[in-house]
């Protein structure tokens, strides 16, 4: 009987330890159903391969923190480096982008700061810094408003011509963005959604400092200066910073009329996240769904690249001194 015992024993040991709980199952098998139903990479996923890889990578996870390598190659499958899931207190993602350098100025300035930065420069130009806006939609109006009078205030110094800066603008939401530059767009659709077949999926619009996203968001502002026009020159500057959001206020500039995009290539997080819970309020996940379109359907899958690449010589204590800022006064000074 000793060995049929011992059988009986191990048996059951193994059993146990591979009985996941039910909520580490909820969490996988919902993270599967929804990246396969959403992901932007999803029809060109092997979906047979991957379930079966990933239920075996957490066999053995009992908690949501032991489906951490699960999870990430989840969203290596179907190519997704912009979402994440986040269960209690973990959170995974798919780390595939290696570490960025930034510049020594790079770092400096975002040391002292999130924020808006304006400046007369040579030539009437404006210098306008549109930071990165982590923001409740109850903010996107005020923050908005804000940029929006930097912009005018600009114009009321003499400002014919404008730069502006996205160096530092790693993202956060677009809105406030957008709207608080409206006067230099002007009225239209200059930003959207394409699936990964290069379907549009949708346009968002801009009237008259109103920004309304297609599938919801909105941010307002009252444009008190009338001497800001969509025809005026601008200079976009870019850096491997400028992230999500700040790429896509790049990308609303794309197309339009006596504009330029100077500097590096940015940091690659064109492409639009949605959320879904699995358990309310303690478990869910978001999914990378789509790519940036701009105002002529180009579509934006991998990041903004510049007109002009100038790698590095950033210098946010002399203006003049600046390689970009250099290279975009240049240009500026040939634009009437």
């Amino acid at each position: 009987m000793r060995p049929l015992l011992v059988i009986i024993v191990c048996s059951w040991l193994n059993t146990a330890k591979a009985q996941m709980p039910d909520s580490v199952k909820l969490v996988l098998d919902s993270s599967i159903s929804l990246l396969q139903q959403y992901a932007l990479h999803s029809k060109t996923t092997n979906w047979q391969q991957v379930k079966q890889t990933a239920y075996a990578k957490a066999a053995n996870a009992t908690t949501w923190k032991e489906l951490d390598s699960c999870i990430s190659y989840l969203f290596a499958a179907v190519n997704d480096h912009h979402g994440w899931l986040a269960a209690g207190d973990a959170e995974f993602r798919w780390n595939i982008k290696p570490e960025q350098k930034f510049s020594e100025a790079i770092k400096n300035e975002i040391a002292k700061g999130n924020r808006i930065v304006k400046k007369m420069l040579p030539g009437q130009v404006g210098y306008l810094r549109v930071p990165g806006m982590i923001l409740d939609s109850s903010q996107y109006n005020k923050k908005a408003q804000q940029l929006s009078d930097s912009l005018c205030a600009l114009q009321q110094e003499g400002a014919q011509k404008f730069i502006i800066d996205l160096r530092l603008n790693a993202g956060g939401t677009m809105f406030p963005m957008i709207a608080g530059v409206s006067a230099l767009l002007g009225n239209g659709t200059f930003i959207g959604s394409a699936d990964a077949s290069g379907n549009i999926q949708g346009m968002d619009d801009l009237h008259n400092g109103v920004f309304t996203g297609y599938d919801g968001g909105k941010a307002t502002v009252q444009s008190n200066c009338t001497g800001v026009t969509a025809n005026m020159p601008v200079a976009v500057l870019l850096s491997n910073l400028t992230g999500s959001a700040g790429e896509c206020l790049a990308v609303a500039f794309k197309g339009r009329a006596n504009t330029i995009f100077i500097g590096e290539t940015t940091a690659g997080f064109t492409i639009g996240n949605n959320g879904h819970w699995i358990i309310a309020n303690k478990a869910g996940i978001v999914i990378a769904e789509s790519a940036i379109t701009d105002r002529n359907k180009n579509i934006y899958y991998n990041n903004v690249a510049p007109d002009t690449i100038i790698w590095g010589g950033d210098d946010f204590d002399d203006y003049l001194q600046d390689k970009k800022i250099q290279a975009a006064l240049a240009w500026l000074k040939k634009k009437k």
